[in-house]
């Protein structure tokens, strides 16, 4: 595939060229946080994405995303119900996507522009290859939140670090930089600032010749050695556990926190 498509939701930019869809976050005045909106443009662009050999996923401006935005989750949390039905939209549309992103019939990248926080890490986990920008960073935030882990921090990032690592990461709210993830195996690759552009040209050209169907069978057969719920069912968990603690007194009074500490 040789011509260009290209679409803008206002959130998300989806562009097709040469047969990669690149992927972009486009919130940057919110640090690319994810909203219902986001997410259901993620799904759109990739269930029509048609015949292609990659999938680039990146963030525009400084950030690749900030995790759901904490403004919305907090413009609810008086309504019982309604903060319940918000937040089931957002992290069961998240889901939604970590397992499209998993299922795409040819490698995924994850271009980890800059800090990635909360569930935005499963669009990271849910890729082939992770690169990061050397500036970049995680904090996790779900201890200082009082949330419940989204985004395959349970049901993903073990497989990557092993569950002794990720318990400390998520009970001590660490802030991981681009060297220590790349050190404990959760990157493939750092690159320096200013260079992203160039290094996913490389890898895209490295699978040129390359079979792109073998992704999906590898991860197919991947998965398929892991004990336990399928991956599906351990993301639902996660949901169950995230709405459980969402509408409590104290997570209300940690967003309050958290937001008035962010003016």
């Amino acid at each position: 595939m040789s011509a260009a498509a290209a679409a803008s939701t206002g959130t998300v930019r989806a562009e097709t060229r040469s047969g990669v869809l690149r992927l972009v976050l486009d919130r940057p005045h919110r640090g690319n946080a994810l909203v219902p909106d986001l997410l259901d443009a993620c799904l759109h662009a990739l269930d029509t994405a048609g015949d292609i050999r990659a999938v680039v996923v990146t963030g525009a401006g400084r950030a690749f995303s900030s995790g759901g935005d904490v403004g919305e989750f907090r413009a609810r949390a008086d309504d019982r119900e309604a903060l319940l039905a918000y937040s089931e939209r957002v992290v069961g549309t998240l889901n939604q996507v970590i397992l499209r992103l998993r299922d795409m019939p040819c490698p995924v990248i994850a271009a980890v522009n800059g800090p990635v926080t909360g569930g935005s890490v499963g669009l990271m986990l849910a890729a082939d290859m992770i690169l990061m920008d050397a500036a970049a960073f995680i904090p996790p935030y779900y201890a200082r939140m009082g949330f419940a882990p989204d985004g395959g921090w349970t049901a993903l990032m073990p497989e990557r670090i092993g569950r002794a690592r990720t318990a400390r990461w998520l009970a001590f709210d660490e802030r991981l930089d681009a060297r220590e993830a790349l050190a404990i195996g959760l990157v493939d690759r750092v690159v320096e600032t200013g260079g992203m552009a160039a290094e996913i040209d490389r890898q895209l050209a490295a699978l040129e010749p390359l079979d792109p169907g073998l992704a999906l069978t590898s991860r197919r057969l991947l998965d398929a050695q892991i004990a336990g719920p399928d991956l599906a069912g351990r993301l639902d968990r996660e949901k169950r556990e995230f709405l459980d603690r969402i509408a409590r007194e104290d997570t209300r009074g940690r967003m309050n926190a958290f937001l008035a500490g962010a003016k």
